[in-house]
């Protein structure tokens, strides 16, 4: 991706974001891992997502989003609020959305989206990335949310099916980053995909002070030392 693409993330100076995943670890590969991010609702997980996906661009590594809860023109302006505009890597194929949401909901496709007609189904959603990543290298995946596909599925099964569908994923070089909302489900669900995943980074308000503050901290990530301290999470 050359120089003057990259410059193209945003109409105006992107939002910075602090910390980064590299901010957090003092050593260890950042590419071809599975992160899984823990927060309530309104922590900023899908925000850090996005940022992720735009770091990336930025690097030459392209992204794909598959979104269950929300629109991908939702995204889209989301990311656009804080000068990451993505329609130019959207008709060159280096961006692409996985909806899950439209199709479910009656409304109607937007753009270069994929659809993805079911979220209970997570070999639909393999064979749809599958040839998504055909054509991309070294590609940087979100799914927002993994929440939904875990309420949408039969729970005896969906952990072996992530292990799964994160194994292929890795194993084609890419790296994927699930979210999974605080407060939804049982502690037992917590614990076993936070240990199918690489990384763990959880987020965290803090409503006791003035004015409503965010936090995070690395939980652990394999293979790297991760410092367990709470950062404050900026958007500047």
């Amino acid at each position: 991706m050359n120089k003057e693409k990259n410059s193209r993330i945003g109409q105006r100076d992107p939002a910075k974001v602090s910390p980064l995943i590299g901010d957090l670890v003092q050593f260890g590969q950042l590419t071809q891992l599975s992160y899984m991010l823990l927060g309530p609702l309104g922590s900023g997980k899908t925000t850090y997502a996005e940022s992720f996906l735009a770091e990336g661009l930025s690097l030459g590594f392209p992204a794909v989003f598959v979104t269950t809860d929300v629109s991908p023109r939702v995204i889209r302006n989301d990311m656009s609020r804080y000068g990451w505009t993505i329609e130019e890597y959207e008709n060159n194929g280096q961006f692409v959305f996985i909806d899950g949401y439209s199709e479910r909901m009656g409304a109607p496709k937007t753009g270069t989206a994929r659809s993805l007609s079911k979220v209970d189904d997570i070999s639909e959603l393999g064979i749809v990335l599958s040839e998504v990543l055909e054509t991309l290298v070294v590609a940087r995946i979100v799914i927002d949310s993994l929440s939904t596909l875990i309420l949408h599925s039969t729970p005896e099964t969906i952990p072996r099916a992530v292990q799964r569908l994160s194994g292929r994923i890795k194993q084609g070089s890419h790296s994927i980053m699930f979210l999974l909302e605080d407060g939804v489900h049982e502690e037992k669900t917590y614990a076993t995909f936070s240990y199918l995943a690489d990384a763990v980074l959880r987020f965290k308000i803090d409503e006791s002070g003035p004015r409503e503050t965010h936090t995070i901290r690395m939980e652990r990530m394999r293979g790297s030392d991760a410092s367990r301290e709470w950062h404050p999470f900026t958007i500047s």
